[in-house]
């Protein structure tokens, strides 16, 4: 569908791509326990406990979690709690021209 035709803006409030804001979530898990971790190293000169451990993924959890809410709760643009904005259709042969012309500019 992608090859004939985009919607602009996507389809936004109370929708949600699992796996990839999954993947998106968890990579934003992984870097901020990165980090708690890092700072737990640096602040005491040892490795993360187990009591650590155990925040960084109650912390992983929450962030998967808030990251879901966000996206289910924003709309096509990124306002919250307020209905999509129209959509138009562009065929694809037209937003070509258009990104390459911007391109040029």
């Amino acid at each position: 569908m992608g090859e004939t035709s985009n919607t602009i803006p996507p389809k936004g409030l109370g929708s949600v791509d699992f796996l990839r804001d999954l993947a998106k979530g968890a990579f934003l898990a992984a870097l901020t326990n990165l980090l708690l971790g890092l700072y737990t190293i640096i602040q005491s000169g040892n490795f993360p406990t187990h009591a650590d451990w155990l925040t960084m993924i109650k912390s992983t959890l929450a962030i998967l979690l808030a990251y879901f809410i966000k996206n289910l709760s924003t709309n096509n643009t990124g306002q919250l709690f307020t209905k999509d904005k129209p959509t138009t259709t562009v065929p694809a042969k037209e937003l070509e021209a258009v990104i390459e012309k911007a391109a040029t500019k």
